[in-house]
């Protein structure tokens, strides 16, 4: 039995070495540009879970900033206020495509969410629109205390001026705290006082703590 390939028998094809030779090679360019081809579909693939990945994660970001946005533009006077976040809470948080557990960092200055998806890091960062500070108002009152002799509360306002409260504030809050996405968070407004001669005021910062 004689086979053929390509209307010509393989046994004509072995006796010449020369269509031989460009058999193989077509064979070979064939497997290379198929491996070339998986490759880059591969990639697309992974690109694809990426930006998915990055928009899931841009998106829960952005929403836990409009809960402390929301929290920091409500209108209580002398008042404190309290808002429990659950991420667990957001749809898209919950059919996210990640490999590892997202990780939440919160500082004086932003919001951040980071995770891994096909071995690379994706983060979200989300600035804050008000004054956040990472800690509870026990931690608030002790550091407030520490440094300017009372807690800061209405009946024990500050002595010192307004620019050097906000300036040891913000040193205070400018490391990032991890919170735990699996546990509600913590968003409050609280109020500091200031005495200035007779006259007692005050200004809103936001706590967020778990």
């Amino acid at each position: 039995m004689t086979f053929r390939v390509r209307g010509h028998s393989l046994r004509k094809i072995l006796e010449d070495e020369s269509a031989w030779a460009d058999f193989l090679i077509s064979k070979a360019a064939l497997i290379l540009a198929s491996a070339v081809l998986f490759a880059a579909l591969f990639q697309l693939g992974a690109g694809f879970r990426s930006l998915e990945a990055g928009e899931g994660l841009d998106a829960v970001a952005r929403d836990f900033k409009a809960a402390v946005d929301e929290v920091g533009s409500e209108n209580f006077r002398e008042e404190s206020s309290e808002f429990l976040y659950h991420f667990e809470g957001f749809d898209r948080f919950q059919a996210s495509p990640f490999e590892r557990e997202v990780d939440a960092y919160v500082s004086g200055e932003y919001f951040r969410l980071e995770t891994e998806i096909d071995g690379k890091t994706v983060r979200a960062i989300k600035p804050f629109a008000f004054r956040v500070l990472p800690f509870n108002e026990t931690a608030l009152r002790v550091k407030l205390l520490e440094r300017f002799g009372a807690e800061g509360s209405g009946e024990d306002p500050l002595p010192a001026d307004y620019s050097e409260i906000t300036k040891h504030l913000s040193a205070a809050g400018a490391g990032e705290k991890e919170r735990d996405v699996a546990k509600a968070v913590s968003i409050k407004k609280e109020f500091i006082y200031v005495k200035e001669g007779e006259e007692v005021s005050g200004f809103a910062c936001i706590l967020i703590y778990q």
